[in-house]
């Protein structure tokens, strides 16, 4: 194969990998600023709910 073409695709390899990073990261810094507390008293509803069927 032509070097050229191997140097372009692992070029295109790694432009690909950091993009996936760099949205790896801003999606977990969203997921942990966003993040929203599980209210206990539903919790407890859903239980007591779950064994009344």
């Amino acid at each position: 194969m032509d070097p050229i073409l191997i140097k372009m695709a692992l070029g295109g390899l790694a432009v690909l990998g950091c993009i996936g990073l760099f949205f790896g990261i801003g999606l977990a810094l969203a997921a942990h600023k966003f993040a929203v507390e599980a209210n206990p008293k539903v919790e407890e509803v859903l239980e007591i709910l779950s064994g009344a069927q």
